[in-house]
């Protein structure tokens, strides 16, 4: 090579490098710029799966609430709110145990993710029943809408104002809409949820007591447990036990069944879904109430002590309608006319008088209380009886469990 041309400094070789340099670069940016995209967009996706884990298990935690208070008249459904995230409120999804990021203690929380965790989370839910414009299917635009219809159970016609916020057609059936929102990615899903019912047992027996005793003596049948049996659990024949005139068939069937070993009438179990049914039907009392009509009333006094007394001649209830009421404790003196049951779980483990039918008293159905408790029961007028056997008392005792997602009804959506 000629050493003129060794020595040549024009810069070509330097213009390649810069070039093909640019180029690399070039391509570099545009592959970093590709990877960014793609991490934003997998950021964004996580945020919105993130989003939707947290707008179901909104809705889900809705549905415990509801289980646990069923709103079963206007007056429940004067009581629920459209429940956010700011605020720790009766009937609602508890925020501390949902996102860490609304929760005063994170660590409890269910939801504790990185996106969980921001400060820019949140969430509602709108509990709507399911009559009027949103039978066949939820629709947002009549959200508030007023709604009116024919009650399942009774038959009745209602009218329920906007928004009608409680189970108004009483078919165990309520919408329940949530929306969350995390790092501005919102998802809003909706589905009907149904409330469990299931059909509790009860002894068939027309008297179950620890003893008791008929305060009158008059000639006539005072207790009518024909087609049922009359059953205490003290074995001796002595008044102490049974104290009644047999001479008289005061008592029908005369056989009394006497076991010390006759459980309890009811579990607590069953005893705490009866409470929760009375709580949603707004029949569930602390005090004496002035009336005994319901499906389920449960008078929970907070004493042993303390005990009703009713002598209003009230009738509560119907035979097509009977009803039971609770005593988990304390005593009941009762001169009226019931249809239904009257149980006295006697959680004081009393053996004196638990339940006193005073004279012109009539019960259709049947008494229990349990343990030791005693039952003084009086004559009814005319030729009525005090206790009247009915088997139809105990053949629609019902209670709830769980709320649980009514196929194909869940749906997401768009948001708003």
């Amino acid at each position: 090579m000629p050493r003129h041309a060794i020595r040549n400094e024009d810069g070509s070789i330097l213009v390649i490098a810069l070039v093909l340099m640019t180029v690399l670069v070039a391509v570099g940016m545009a592959s970093f710029a590709s990877v960014d995209m793609g991490q934003r967009r997998a950021k964004e996706q996580r945020v919105r799966e993130s989003s939707l884990n947290l707008t179901e298990g909104v809705l889900y935690a809705q549905g415990f609430a509801l289980a646990q208070t069923w709103p079963g008249t206007a007056a429940a459904g004067a009581t629920i709110p459209d429940c956010t995230s700011a605020t720790v409120q009766a009937l609602c999804p508890n925020p501390n145990n949902l996102a860490a990021g609304n929760s005063t203690t994170p660590s409890v929380a269910n939801f504790s993710n990185v996106d969980a965790r921001g400060a820019n989370v949140s969430w509602t839910t709108h509990i709507r029943d399911n009559g009027g414009p949103l039978a066949d299917a939820f629709v947002y635009s009549q959200l508030d809408a007023a709604q009116s219809g024919t009650n399942v159970k009774t038959g009745a016609a209602y009218t329920c104002p906007a928004p009608c916020k409680w189970d108004a057609n009483g078919d165990l059936k309520l919408w329940v809409q949530a929306r969350a929102v995390i790092g501005g990615q919102i998802r809003n899903v909706v589905a009907l949820l149904k409330r469990e019912q299931f059909s509790e047992p009860f002894p068939r027996n027309g008297v179950t007591a620890g003893s008791f005793e008929l305060t009158n003596a008059g000639n006539k049948t005072l207790i009518d447990s024909t087609g049922s049996q009359v059953v205490v659990r003290c074995e001796s024949n002595g008044p102490s036990c049974t104290d009644f005139d047999a001479s008289k068939d005061q008592v029908l069937p005369a056989a009394i069944v006497r076991d010390h070993t006759t459980p309890p009438a009811m579990t607590a179990a069953q005893i705490a879904r009866f409470k929760a049914a009375a709580q949603s039907a707004s029949t569930y009392y602390t005090s004496c109430p002035a009336s005994y009509t319901g499906n389920v009333v449960f008078v929970d006094l907070p004493s042993s002590a303390m005990s009703c007394q009713d002598d209003n001649n009230g009738v509560y209830n119907s035979p097509q309608s009977p009803g039971i009421v609770i005593f988990p404790r304390g005593t009941f003196y009762m001169q009226g006319t019931l249809y239904g049951i009257v149980y006295m779980v006697n959680e004081q483990q009393s053996s004196n008088t638990v339940l006193t039918l005073a004279a012109n008293s009539h019960v259709y159905g049947s008494v229990a209380i349990d343990g030791p408790g005693r039952l003084t029961a009086g004559q009814a007028s005319g030729i009525l009886t005090t206790i009247t056997y009915d088997p139809n008392a105990g053949n629609g005792l019902a209670t709830y469990g769980t709320t649980g997602l009514v196929q194909n009804t869940w749906r997401e959506l768009p948001p708003s």
